[in-house]
């Protein structure tokens, strides 16, 4: 991968009549869906490419460094991470860090991992009554959320797991295997959908509270508390984190299961009490406060562009 030297405290002039190329570091391509409609708003009046085999003019750089390879380049570069860690950086600073978790780094902007995998989280007409208990769909066994639907199949037999972690031979139906990431179209007739973290850390908050709420059943979660109560109504799910233990959070689970009315409330409540869902779900379409620290720093950096 070529990229030119920076110039001037990491102004980059493009040559002209040139496209404005991105290139991926690591898995920073995973980055585009949303990082591409808000470069373009940036730049309205500039062509831009993502191609890995020409010159880089920006780069964007993310985990899972093994799967591409990872070349030395001065161009300006961004870090978007995709996990609860900092992406590690390279010799120069960065023109900003997009961290799902809440960072001590001067030029991070928080941005939550749910928002770089749902366009828009919102319940659906709900599916009145239910059929079957509750939902469990993960490939990585977390010991916490293992012990909750395990305890939660043992006290009701219309508790299914669908994915590689406590897998029920007795399933009502096989789940596609494209359902099994968004869950909007497998598990509509579910009351719960298991929906916890594999980690909790200040900030940080994947797509999975955010699936359950597309199915249209309530999502039973664990994270942390003080981001998810941020940006959801705490009366239209379980936290785990309100007991004492995951076992207890599952026998509560069932108990409100067993209650139509007490399960009714849970999906009759708005899962969101304010606009803070739609502030950032705005990287998609608009321009928001929030975004200003990226705007500048990359309007700073390629002021050639327009």
């Amino acid at each position: 991968m070529l990229c030119r030297q920076v110039e001037l405290k990491c102004i980059h002039l493009l040559p002209i009549n040139m496209p404005f190329n991105v290139v991926s570091d690591g898995m920073g391509s995973w980055s585009y869906e949303f990082i591409g409609p808000f470069l373009q708003r940036t730049f309205p009046n500039t062509t831009i490419t993502y191609d890995n085999s020409c010159r880089a003019d920006l780069v964007i750089r993310s985990h899972f460094l093994n799967l591409e390879r990872a070349a030395g380049y001065k161009c300006p570069y961004i870090v978007w991470s995709g996990e609860s860690r900092h992406v590690p950086l390279i010799d120069h600073a960065p023109l900003f860090e997009l961290n799902t978790f809440h960072s001590p780094h001067e030029n991070s902007v928080y941005f939550p991992h749910i928002f770089a995998e749902i366009r828009e989280t919102k319940r659906p007409e709900v599916q009145t009554p239910k059929k079957y208990c509750c939902a469990y769909a993960f490939s990585n066994p977390v010991h916490d959320r293992e012990l909750l639907f395990r305890r939660m199949r043992s006290l009701e037999p219309t508790c299914y797991g669908f994915g590689q972690c406590s897998f029920t031979n007795d399933n009502p139906f096989v789940a596609p295997i494209h359902d099994r990431g968004n869950n909007k179209n497998a598990f509509g007739n579910f009351g719960f959908t298991v929906a916890m973290e594999n980690t909790v850390a200040p900030g940080y908050m994947t797509e999975k509270i955010g699936n359950a709420f597309c199915t249209g059943s309530v999502p039973i979660y664990k994270g942390d508390t003080d981001t998810v109560n941020a940006f959801f109504n705490r009366e239209s799910f379980l936290n785990v984190s309100d007991y004492a233990t995951p076992i207890l959070a599952a026998e509560a689970a069932v108990q409100i299961w067993r209650d139509p009315q007490k399960l009714q409330h849970f999906l009759d409540a708005p899962i969101t009490l304010n606009d803070r869902l739609k502030d950032y779900e705005a990287i998609y379409t608009e321009y928001r406060p929030w975004q200003k620290p990226m705007v500048d720093a990359l309007r700073d950096a390629f002021p050639d562009c327009g």
